[in-house]
């Protein structure tokens, strides 16, 4: 793979996007690409130095850039990506995750929300692109659907109504109920949606009597373990990537929830900076927001593994 075209894409996409936001003011932008098949769709988030959303905003010309750079990272046994993340500060720094093991759309609290103008991608619509980027058969998720006719989805049954479509939609996560004051509130539904598909996606299999095996490519964790990673992976998803507005105002969300504490000189933190050098700027109030929020995620894993782990 060439990674020099893979950056200089990635480079092409940000300026794009602050190219669309020229008459915005603007702090941090999140690009969300989806691509699968034929089906591609492309949209920006913002906040404001402020932490304020910022909506209705142009959409940059990317497609083309997109399915460039999912040729570009294409591996012979690993196929490509089907969405994109591309989290984009103001001063042209940008961070970039991608997707390509977890299906699309398949949780209504996800960034990638499915609504009735938007073409989701099917059974067949994701046969037609793992045929266009194979994959060997360890790195194909169980979902994911091979050599799906069309018509698949709306064929008859016996019956000769329409045979449902199998369901590839992970559990969903929940607020505990002493948690129920975070309800809608802004960016906990992403860490809700962060947290099921983060379990979705680990490989290994866990129980409560698990424990650690020693092949380290098909490890069996117990419920905790399993717990950790899940967290962490939230953490890396959500927070981590971008400004530490992101976790002030995840924490702010639930101080004023009821669900936290208030931590001393918080407004003293600089919102612009990233989560390092927040955490190095100010040392004794950083990491005391960071455990705060840390403890709800774990709470919310723990609530959303007693459902979906036997």
């Amino acid at each position: 793979m060439d990674v020099a075209r893979q950056q200089d894409l990635q480079n092409q996409i940000a300026a794009r996007v602050a190219e669309s936001l020229v008459d915005v003011d603007w702090a941090e932008a999140t690009l969300f690409l989806l691509q699968v098949g034929d089906v591609s769709r492309t949209w920006v988030d913002a906040l404001d130095a402020a932490g304020s959303v910022k909506q209705d905003l142009p959409t940059p010309d990317v497609e083309a850039l997109g399915r460039q750079l999912r040729e570009a990272m294409a591996d012979p046994e690993r196929g490509t990506w089907f969405s994109l993340v591309l989290t984009l500060s103001a001063d042209g720094s940008f961070t970039a995750r991608f997707n390509g093991e977890r299906r699309v759309f398949d949780d209504s609290a996800s960034p990638f929300e499915a609504t009735n103008d938007v073409v989701v991608p099917t059974d067949a619509d994701y046969a037609a692109d793992l045929a266009r980027f194979p994959r060997a058969e360890k790195y194909r998720p169980e979902w994911l659907p091979e050599g799906v006719a069309p018509a698949a989805a709306t064929s008859p049954t016996a019956s000769g109504s329409p045979a449902a479509p199998p369901s590839a939609t992970a559990p969903a996560a929940v607020l505990p109920a002493s948690l129920s004051g975070l309800a809608g509130r802004w960016g906990w539904p992403g860490v809700l949606a962060s947290v099921a598909q983060q379990t979705a996606a680990s490989p290994v299999a866990s129980s409560p009597e698990a424990t650690p095996a020693d092949e380290s490519d098909a490890p069996e964790l117990s419920l905790g373990q399993l717990a950790l990673r899940v967290r962490d992976a939230v953490v890396l998803d959500v927070i981590a990537p971008h400004r530490v507005a992101t976790l002030l105002r995840l924490h702010a969300e639930a101080v004023d929830a009821g669900v936290l504490p208030a931590v001393d000189a918080v407004e003293s933190v600089d919102p612009e900076l990233g989560l390092e050098e927040a955490r190095v700027a100010s040392p004794e109030v950083v990491p005391a927001v960071e455990a705060a929020v840390a403890s709800v995620v774990d709470a919310v894993v723990a609530e959303h593994l007693r459902a979906v782990v036997a």
